[in-house]
């Protein structure tokens, strides 16, 4: 799940045929949607569309990290409709003319809006919708084990701040549990960690950065206290379950399954799609589902705002894309098209504020709960920066040069950190 958030952008420079030679599959008299998603996240879309009835009309094409080059490919090849995982990148591919737009229509009723104010503020470019949500993740959630956060007295992680984090790594120092897993190996869930506490620290930075576009600098007092929050957690001997160097090779699931499978971490920061993949590792050690429990990332300190991020894939529409093509976009952004999804695999929140589903016991509060994120989702909408060779790489390297207490003073590791990320800025100009 985590490596299709790839950055988008490289995908429109590079070649069709290397990079994407499935676009050449299917029948040309179908319409053809680009997807990233693969193994039970596609078989979950499958679900819909058959639901739907309009499987027999689609071809879906699984692209992986690939799906930047839908918007490059041409001909009967091309995909007509993409699902986006990358939202922000909407306004880039308006401004490079790679769009439609798709009806007015899709975004009001009779109610008023059918999607909440961040969903607008993205996908309205020029004056006109070139997109709808499909899929929403909260990116501010953190699961952890209720068993063990019992068994070592530790509190209700509901309350706690940034400090308290700390306070319980300390804790558990001399037992064999430690307080996070971390999937570092996926540089998504860095980006995830990162945003949360600049959230936390200041709504206003992390605002200012999402739409700097040619004015961004990194240089800020908020970005060197986000980045020295990030020290004193990852820089605890204690942090992680195996250490940062198990950390670095751990992919999203694994952190998962370390947390309610393997008991090697109390908790993990997870989007609400961790919730397939939580089930399983219950299954797997015979657990019932109450052992499970899903907290709101912490404040930096008492009385501080909570994170709240969204972020998810959105429809888009391809400028030579077939006629038909709006029919399908349209079916998939009906209230009860994501039902099957919802119902069926679980980790997956409807956008449309229309949409009425049986949500699973640990989704629902969250779903409920969605018209008060406050902020989308800071590196998909920075474009390069907040990708593998930018902010990714930045964070692996910030938290391989502080973790496991190897760097009692991390101001260097905070000054390299910025410097490389306004040094990128400026590259990329």
């Amino acid at each position: 799940m985590g490596t299709r958030r790839a950055l988008l952008q490289a995908g429109l420079v590079l070649p069709l045929a290397a990079c994407a030679p499935q676009l050449l599959w299917g029948d040309s008299g179908r319409v053809r949607i680009g997807v990233s998603w693969s193994g039970a996240e596609l078989a979950a879309f499958r679900a819909v569309l058959a639901r739907l009835a309009i499987a027999e009309s689609v071809d879906v094409i699984p692209m992986g990290d690939d799906v930047g080059t839908a918007f490059t490919a041409g001909g009967k090849s091309a995909p007509d409709i993409v699902m986006l995982p990358q939202a922000g990148q909407v306004r880039d591919l308006v401004d490079d003319d790679r769009l439609r737009p798709i009806a007015d229509g899709l975004w009001t009723d009779d109610a008023g809006l059918r999607y909440s104010e961040p969903w607008r503020q993205l996908l309205h470019q020029k004056g006109k919708p070139y997109g709808v949500p499909f899929k929403a993740a909260d990116k501010s959630l953190v699961w952890y084990d209720r068993q063990a956060i019992e068994r070592y007295r530790l509190g209700d992680p509901a309350n706690w701040t940034i400090p308290d984090w700390i306070d319980r790594m300390e804790v558990l120092a001399g037992t064999p549990i430690r307080l996070l897993a971390l999937a570092a190996g996926d540089g998504w869930v860095l980006t995830d960690f990162f945003e949360n506490v600049l959230r936390a620290e200041s709504p206003r930075t992390y605002d200012d950065l999402a739409v700097g576009q040619d004015n961004r600098t990194w240089d800020r007092p908020a970005v060197r206290a986000a980045f020295g929050h990030l020290a004193r957690l990852w820089g605890q001997r204690h942090a992680f379950a195996g250490g940062v160097a198990v950390a670095l090779t751990r992919q999203f699931p694994d952190a998962i399954r370390d947390v309610f499978e393997h008991g090697r971490a109390a908790m993990v920061i997870a989007p609400d799609f961790a919730e397939p993949i939580v089930r399983a590792s219950l299954r797997a050690a015979g657990r019932q589902e109450d052992a499970v429990g899903i907290a709101q990332f912490p404040t930096v300190g008492l009385g501080g705002e909570r994170p709240r991020i969204v972020g998810g894939d959105v429809v888009v529409v391809t400028k030579y894309a077939e006629q038909r093509a709006d029919e399908v976009v349209a079916a998939l952004a009906a209230p009860e098209a994501p039902l099957p999804w919802i119902e069926g695999d679980g980790g997956f929140i409807g956008p449309n504020l229309r949409t009425s589903a049986r949500y699973s016991t640990l989704i629902e509060p969250i779903a409920r709960s969605q018209t008060s994120w406050s902020a989308f989702d800071l590196s998909d909408q920075l474009g390069a920066v907040g990708a593998r060779n930018g902010l990714w790489r930045i964070l692996t390297a910030f938290l391989t040069t502080i973790g496991d207490g190897m760097n009692a003073h991390p101001e260097r590791a905070i000054d390299t950190a910025i410097t490389a990320l306004d040094t990128f800025e400026r590259g990329r100009r």
